[in-house]
């Protein structure tokens, strides 16, 4: 078993600066989790942590029901991935690999056995009689995986190993971690700012901001309600747009009204304001840019003077001015467009939209909480 708990983990530097407030997290056996974040918000530290790299200022890391915060790095059973590789130029890839378990004095013949399993698994049996300077980002960072997975640890940590690689070589990275994860059954945390790399790895993903842990989540949870404003704006590709608008209760339920539009507000967000001691009046409502649809009446929707359009393929995306100024962006399946209506489409200068009611999030104005989201965490305020 490799379990992983962090409890009110902190991380304070000399000159008063927090890095990590108030960390809590239960990893489970075999789980893959990724931490997530712009730079500066405290995922590498805490990576570090748990790893021993750095010290902790307050709390408790414990691996298998073990507290390591005074344990070595090497007493951990934790094997580490670094974003530079960290190879040694000076030996081969075959030694790399196996450098660590000489130093356990592991028999020469278990080591062989260790390193050519290894190899196989991550195909770079060929590159083993090679050096560093031989290989490219992605073969190079094969064998840094390769000298930690050697190692069987208990826990795996990964700190942005893809981010040195060009686009097509870590979309290749991602699915060889993938089965990778697979075939070696330990547990994973992985740090990233790359959330497409966050969305398609994670069993369950942690968003940080500026040191605070904004919400912990499965992909599908952190995309479809997001516990406040930053970490739907963080979430998804392009970024989910936000309307001022006002919140009424309507029959029993709740209309938002936006730009003169009518939303009405799907039921379990209604069920959830019922809940609430105080219904704020004044809201953010959210909503992915493939859930505005174009309007088939001008005199209904919301109208945006188009500024840009991007043909991406199989969609359009759609960047548009509201009146107040504001920027919107509208994401078009073309799939069943002929070349007429696509470039139609693209020379607009001007759309109307409605929304897909049932695709809505609603945030409180003030603090950016999601509505909906049972204890919902707010957005830090800038110190």
């Amino acid at each position: 078993m490799a379990e992983v708990t962090l409890k009110n983990v902190k991380k304070q530097y000399d000159n008063g600066f927090v890095a990590v407030h108030d960390f809590n997290l239960d990893i489970k056996h075999e789980e893959f989790i990724v931490l997530v974040g712009p730079s500066g918000c405290g995922k590498s530290t805490t990576l570090r942590m748990i790893a021993g790299l750095e010290d902790i200022t307050g709390g408790e890391i414990a691996i298998d029901g073990t507290v390591v915060n005074d344990m070595e790095p090497k007493d951990r059973d934790i094997a580490m991935v670094f974003q530079n590789y960290a190879l040694y130029p000076h030996m081969s890839v075959y030694e790399n690999i196996a450098f660590g378990l000489r130093l356990r004095k592991m028999p020469n013949k278990e080591i062989h056995k260790k390193v050519t399993e290894a190899a196989e698994i991550l195909g770079i049996t060929e590159l083993l009689g090679r050096k560093p300077k031989q290989l490219s980002g992605g073969q190079r960072q094969r064998v840094a995986i390769g000298r930690a997975i050697v190692r069987v640890p208990k826990v795996f940590l990964m700190d942005e190993p893809l981010s040195n690689l060009d686009a097509k070589l870590r979309n290749q990275m991602r699915a060889e971690i993938i089965l990778l994860r697979e075939k070696i059954k330990t547990t994973f945390v992985y740090v990233t700012h790359d959330q497409t790399e966050a969305m398609t790895l994670g069993d369950r993903i942690v968003i940080m901001k500026d040191g605070y842990v904004m919400q912990v989540g499965t992909p599908q949870e952190l995309f479809n309600h997001p516990a406040n404003l930053f970490v739907a704006g963080f979430i998804g590709t392009p970024q989910m747009n936000f309307f001022g608008a006002k919140l009424r209760k309507d029959n029993g339920g709740y209309t938002a009204l936006v730009n003169n539009l009518e939303v009405k507000v799907p039921q379990y967000i209604c069920e959830a304001l019922n809940k609430r001691r105080e219904v704020p009046t004044d809201v953010q409502l959210g909503v992915r840019p493939e859930n505005l649809v174009l309007s088939d009446d001008d005199n209904i929707g919301i109208r945006a003077e188009v500024k840009v359009t991007e043909m991406m393929g199989s969609e359009i995306h759609i960047h548009g001015e509201l009146s107040n100024g504001k920027m919107v962006i509208l994401k078009v399946q073309i799939a069943d467009m002929d070349d007429l209506k696509q470039r139609e489409l693209l020379n607009k200068r001007e759309v109307v939209f409605t929304i897909r009611e049932r695709t809505i999030n609603l945030f409180d104005d003030k603090d950016g909480r999601n509505l909906a989201v049972e204890d919902a965490v707010p957005v830090p305020e800038k110190e």
